[in-house]
């Protein structure tokens, strides 16, 4: 009778219907430790804000004008919605079980973005040779970062199809060299491949050129 239950027990976690945590040996890769699957989410807000960074880390002055290298537009998903995912599969096998991570994987967005807009809202004069137009989309004169450290064109990074970290955030730098204090003023929008549209209005960035 021993023998027929341990053998019952052995053929249903190789069918996976037992859980490992159901076994008192904790021997496996993750140790008596929890087994975790991703789970994605769907976006359902954006959030924005002007950052200040530079080697200390000062508080953001909404009244001073910034170097423009070291200020940053800083966006990011502040509401998500968990999404469960459906497997038309049947439950997976012991040994495809304990291929998972032994701490939660990351979870993204199952939207991906499809664009970036960044519409100039006043005409400016950056310097003797650079003006920005009313209405203009001026994407071309911002870089995207993630790190700090890699910048990306913004037509570059888009091709790519990003989909969204949680708890990511992405930063907007301006590459234009103004020949004094500026204040842009503009209006963003994130387009994710569902149509929906996140839009920020009159955001500024009051920078220099150092």
């Amino acid at each position: 009778m021993t023998k027929n239950l341990a053998a019952g027990l052995l053929l249903l976690l190789f069918m996976g219907i037992v859980p490992v945590s159901c076994i008192d040996q904790c021997n496996g890769p993750c140790g008596c430790n929890p087994v975790f699957e991703t789970e994605d989410f769907a976006i359902t807000t954006f959030s924005i804000e002007t950052l200040f960074r530079a080697d200390k880390n000062f508080a953001f002055d909404p009244n001073r004008y910034y170097f423009h290298q070291t200020l940053y537009k800083a966006f990011w998903v502040s509401g998500l919605k968990p999404v469960s995912e459906i497997k038309s599969q049947e439950k997976v096998s012991f040994f495809l079980n304990t291929a998972y991570a032994c701490s939660p994987p990351e979870s993204y967005s199952i939207e991906t973005l499809r664009s970036i807009r960044i519409i100039n809202k006043k005409n400016l004069i950056v310097n003797e040779n650079e003006t920005l137009e009313e209405g203009a989309v001026i994407n071309e004169k911002f870089v995207l970062t993630q790190n700090f450290q890699q910048e990306y064109n913004l037509n570059d990074f888009i091709s790519n199809r990003h989909r969204f970290l949680k708890n990511e955030r992405l930063y907007l730098k301006f590459v234009g060299v103004p020949s004094g204090n500026i204040e842009l003023t503009f209006d963003l929008e994130i387009e994710l491949d569902n149509g929906v549209v996140y839009r920020f209005d009159n955001e500024t960035m009051k920078v220099n050129g150092g």
